[in-house]
């Protein structure tokens, strides 16, 4: 008797605090929400609070969510249900779906997996010389200037100042940002959405004013990507300076920012492109880590299917470069473990979470334990579960068990890639001195496990224990913006490592950084799938760029703001920010001066655009032809990318808007060229002196799109000169300085 009460003892932790409620077709992080949300208890709607986004909707709670459907699936019976559907892409779509209808909608017939959002958050003067943007704004050896006129930019993010002196035209007459989606607000949604305000005027746009008060991340990538002002010499505009401007707010909650609606700020954006019949490009300065980091996750399938000709997607890399939030094992017989430690960024906040993904039509088994260094046992251990079967399991642990608070674990074998999966999540409010939350994976020889922490509350480190792993920063390219298999993502070097604020601190990133590097955060890949990531680099530290006057005396900005210059009466703000997010946007802005060339460039044609043409110096060393998984194919070069898309253009026979013939440099110390932007023939060119004396004459014949012929007039007197062009078509002189 007394032995079998020991082992009731033993084993009643697992009777006894394993809840089993289960919830199928949903993702492990779906079905963690539910097991919280259907607690109705003070410390459950905290952890909901803290962890999760419901939004309040006539008294009715709704969370967004991507739902995999069937072919030919009954909308219909969603919304019966409650859903309000938003984007839809092929089989895929964006919905917002009442809290206590999650699990009833998730067994429709038509609905094959359910998953709820999940959180995502925030990741010029010298930089633009650094990658030859400074010579695609003036024109120099191009048909024009490109400046991203008549081109759509687009961005997604929070902390937006809308009427920014930077987004206004050169004459300060025209507010250049056209449309505007706040996803914060209740009130009249755009058309086709089930939330938030749209503004599509200069007057509504101009009087909101704010998406918030409390940020300014979002002016200055907004500022990087399309920034215009040159007022009173200003030097921090940005790359597309005339470029329009659509601007989506996200959530402004870190907790409430989410995959599902940047998706559908995706399509909203797409559309208003469509409907002023102009290219477009989309920045997204954003990341998580939960999901397969294969490009197979619902958002990555739903960006790859809203991009096209004419439609591309920039996204960061991530910040996480420097960072300790991956592990991973090739097992084999001898090695058949994986062990690692969840240890955390703040003392004070025991939270943590980590993803976990195997191969393909393999498993894993996952174990959570308490581990207590001074004897090396665990002297607390949940189930070990098969990842490729669906289980749902939280764990109450007390001080008996080394630890005080609740362990999470979600499994199953996702139903978009076929992979074993494992969600683990811990929240403690204690943890005894010495002890420390564990994860344990066990896989047969020959298949391969990768888990991120979620680098936010947590990461992973062995705690000086043999046999237990450190985190790594291989493969920590980000979801939103890192994985997809056709979004071009980013990662950062350093252009500048010392600024002075208007508070007079110092702002140096030296003992860290050194220009022309790669920033010790930039986010490596490759992906799971072994796709090169990221696809380019630019600069990202430290940038100057817009800051909204909403955070002028913020404690989190007040030392980083770096001038402030008045225009017509009104106070505007630059300050300095560093990171992928900044990165980013100044690829975003660039690709917005390519578009401008070759309006139906597809994110195909700019990663062979960018393999051919990136700058590789002695800080990138040799790329393979492949790319780099810290570089990419090197660093962007904006005025060697778009010179190849206007002999893009000149095969596709595109036509470019400039003047027909242009000629340059001028003034000249001896050659100069000219560059036909049309079609020609029986050309003839001749040069006259001020006094009119022919002074060299040349039969060019017919003349071809983006055809370009140099001359030498070395040996003339300085002075000026006439040259005329004539032909068929058109007839231009110009006046020419020697030098």
């Amino acid at each position: 008797m007394r032995k079998s009460f020991l082992l009731l003892l033993v084993i009643l932790p697992y009777l006894v605090f394993a809840q089993e409620t289960t919830y199928s077709k949903v993702s492990p992080y779906t079905a963690h929400f539910l097991s919280i949300y259907n607690q109705k208890t003070p410390e459950s709607t905290k952890k909901i609070q803290k962890c999760f986004f419901v939004k309040s909707l006539n008294n009715q709670s709704y969370v967004n969510a991507f739902i995999s459907l069937n072919e030919n699936a009954d909308l219909d019976a969603l919304r019966a249900n409650g859903a309000k559907i938003n984007t839809q892409v092929a089989n895929l779509i964006t919905a917002q779906i009442p809290v206590q209808n999650v699990s009833q909608i998730s067994q429709l017939s038509d609905v094959k997996y359910l998953q709820i959002a999940v959180p995502v958050r925030k990741r010029m003067d010298k930089a633009r010389t650094t990658s030859n943007v400074d010579k695609v704004q003036s024109g120099l050896n191009l048909p024009t200037p490109f400046t991203g006129k008549d081109v759509v930019v687009g961005v997604i993010d929070n902390g937006f100042e809308y009427g920014h002196i930077n987004f206004w035209d050169a004459n300060g007459t025209n507010l250049r940002v056209k449309h505007v989606w706040d996803q914060n607000l209740t009130g009249t949604a755009p058309t086709g959405y089930s939330y938030g305000v749209e503004y599509t005027t200069q007057a509504a746009i101009l009087a909101a004013k704010y998406d918030t008060r409390s940020e300014t991340h979002a002016t200055h990538v907004t500022g990087i990507a399309a920034g215009g002002d040159k007022n009173n010499g200003n030097t921090y505009y940005g790359i597309a300076t005339d470029a329009d401007i659509a601007l989506v707010s996200y959530n402004n909650n870190d907790q409430s920012t989410d995959n599902v609606s940047i998706s559908d700020g995706i399509k909203y954006i797409y559309d208003y492109a469509t409907s002023v019949n102009k290219p477009c490009v989309i920045n997204m300065s954003l990341g998580t880590h939960i999901g397969p980091h294969d490009g197979t996750s619902a958002f990555d399938q739903v960006c790859d299917g809203l991009q096209g000709k004419g439609r591309l997607l920039v996204g960061a890399a991530g910040n996480e470069g420097g960072d300790n939030l991956h592990i991973s094992q090739t097992f084999t017989s001898s090695v058949p473990t994986l062990k690692s430690f969840f240890t955390f960024y703040d003392s004070s906040t025991l939270y943590g979470e980590t993803d976990i993904w195997g191969d393909a039509n393999t498993t894993f088994t996952i174990q959570v334990v308490v581990y207590k260094k001074s004897t090396g046992v665990n002297v607390y251990a949940t189930t070990a579960l098969d990842a490729a079967t669906t289980n749902q399991k939280t764990y109450t642990l007390k001080s008996t068990n080394g630890a005080v608070g609740t362990i999470s674990v979600y499994t199953e074998r996702n139903a978009l890639n076929n992979k074993p999966n494992a969600y683990v999540n811990v929240d403690m409010t204690s943890i005894t001195t010495g002890n420390y939350i564990g994860i344990i994976i066990t896989g047969t020889a020959g298949t391969t496990v990768h888990a991120w922490a979620d680098d936010w509350y947590s990461y992973f480190a062995s705690n000086n224990v043999t046999g237990w792993s450190s985190g790594n920063s291989t493969n920590s390219m980000g979801e939103i913006g890192g994985t997809g298999k056709r979004i071009i993502s980013v990662g950062a070097y350093v252009t500048k490592t010392a600024v002075t604020s208007t508070t007079n601190q110092s702002i140096n990133t030296s003992s860290r950084e050194t220009i022309n590097k790669i920033t010790s955060f930039s986010s490596k890949g490759p992906t799971i799938d072994g796709r090169t990531k990221p696809d380019i680099t630019a600069p990202g530290s430290i940038i100057v760029s817009s800051f909204s006057s909403a955070v002028l005396d913020s404690a989190d900005y007040k030392d980083t703001f770096v001038k402030k210059s008045t225009v017509n009466g009104t106070d505007y703000y630059y300050g300095e920010m560093e990171g992928t997010s900044m990165a980013t946007p100044y690829v975003t802005g660039v690709l917005a001066t390519w578009l401008g060339v070759k309006p139906d460039l597809t994110p195909e044609d700019v990663r062979s655009i960018l393999q051919s043409t990136s700058i590789s110096d002695t800080y990138t060393g040799t790329i393979p032809t492949t790319g780099s998984s810290t570089w990419g194919y090197g660093k962007i070069d904006a005025w060697n990318g778009i010179k190849q898309i206007v002999n893009l253009s000149k095969i596709d026979n595109v036509e470019i808007k400039a003047e027909n013939v242009l000629l340059y440099p001028n003034p000249t110390v001896g050659n100069f060229s000219i560059f036909f932007t049309n079609k020609d023939s029986n050309v003839k060119l001749a040069i006259y002196s001020i006094s009119g004396k022919l002074m060299m004459t040349k039969q060019l014949g017919n003349v071809d799109t983006a055809q370009e012929s140099i001359f030498n007039i070395s040996d003339f007197p300085k002075g000026v000169y006439l040259v005329s062009l004539n032909g068929d078509l058109h007839y231009k002189n110009y006046q020419i300085l020697l030098q």
